[in-house]
This record gives structure tokens, sequence and C-alpha cells, in this order.
């Protein structure tokens, strides 16, 4: 499968919104990152570890790069990965696994477009827990799993004592996986978290102090 850059970043050749890119439409629906850098900018807020947890081609990485020390992405897909290898370099450490509640191997469906790849079943694409990892300091938590969220978070009970800030997509995909949005809004206000912002898919929580 071949990648190609369009308007500057990296991007798989077959995905559906191709021809769309080509004509200049946004590679991601970025309503929310947007408006939560404005509110970092007027709040001086900076981060000292972020994770990027279903980075896709590096779109949001990218984005958060100026306002952390480092960015850890996670992305399972190869082809995704590939591209985001080149997107984001200079502040990432890029890992191609998958995140859940389990330590395990797992595979992804073929789609051609990442609002619809998401995991199918076993497989030899390794999946990891937030929890196990080695990372301190995270202030930040981004996850974009296509439905897959409540069991990124309930893998991720004990680092979520400390983290300030959690920005979740939420668009559905949930009820694919027998869970729903309300369930992983009520885990994260369990935790201890606030909603802070919301622009359509994604919503943006904060740790009460």
């Amino acid at each position: 499968m071949n990648i190609e850059k369009i308007n500057g970043f990296w991007v798989p050749s077959n995905d559906i919104h191709r021809d769309k890119w080509i004509d200049g439409a946004k590679l991601m629906q970025n309503k929310c990152i947007i408006k939560f850098l404005e509110y970092c900018d007027t709040q001086s807020k900076t981060f000292r570890t972020v994770l990027d947890i279903g980075a896709w081609c590096g779109t949001w990485s990218r984005l958060m790069e100026p306002y952390a020390d480092q960015i850890v992405a996670f992305e399972p897909d190869k082809i995704h990965f590939e591209c985001l290898q080149r997107n984001c370099t200079i502040k990432n450490n890029n890992r191609q696994q998958a995140v859940g509640n389990e330590d395990k191997l797992v595979s992804l469906t073929n789609d051609d477009f990442t609002q619809k790849k998401r995991i199918a079943g076993p497989g030899d694409i390794k999946m990891i827990r937030i929890d196990d990892l080695e990372y301190k300091n995270i202030d930040l938590i981004k996850i974009d799993v296509e439905g897959y969220e409540l069991e990124v978070l309930k893998g991720a009970q004990n680092t979520l004592k400390t983290v300030k800030y959690v920005m979740l997509e939420l668009n559905g995909n949930t009820e694919n996986y027998g869970s729903s949005k309300l369930e992983c809004i009520d885990f994260l206000k369990e935790q201890g978290y606030k909603m802070l912002m919301k622009a359509w898919p994604d919503k943006v929580f904060y740790r009460v102090e």
C-alpha cells in the first residue's frame, strides 16, 4: 500500500477521503483540539508527557507539539504508523501498539478510512494497558479509538489518579463494543473528572483538585 504527502502531511493513498484532502478539506475533525489549544494559550498551559492514543497519522500530535515536552503516540495500524513516523518525529515517541484493558495480541479491520478501522479480534498486534507504561508525569491523555474508549479507560485507572486532562472522541462507536458514551463519561466522573469543554465528537475533562 502506498502513502503520499498531501498538503505537507503523509497519509495513506487508499483512504476514501484522499480527493477531499487534495481539494483542501481538513485532515481531521479538529474543532475540539483547536478550542482546547485556545484554552491552553489563555491559561498558559503546558504539559510534561502527553499520550496520543489512536494517533492515526499524527494530526493531533502535530498540533500538540508546541505545548508538550514529550508526546507518546500509539497507532496500531501499520500504514498509519508509517505516516505517523514521517509526520511526527521531533517530540514523539511513537509506538505501533493498540491500547486497551488487557495485555494480548489483536487484529484490526481492513477498512479504508480511519473512522471505520477498529479492533477485530485475535491477531499479531500487541495491545497494552496505560497502567503498565513506564512513562511518568503524564498530564494529558487523548483517546480516539473508534469505540474502544471505555476499555482504554479501564486499563488506565491508576494513571488517571494524577492525569490533569483527558480528551475523548465519543461519536457513537462505543456501542460496537457493548458500551456507551454515557458509560465513558460516568467512568471519568467516578475517577474525579468534570467536563471542561466539548466540540462534537470530542469532549475534554479535567481532574478536580
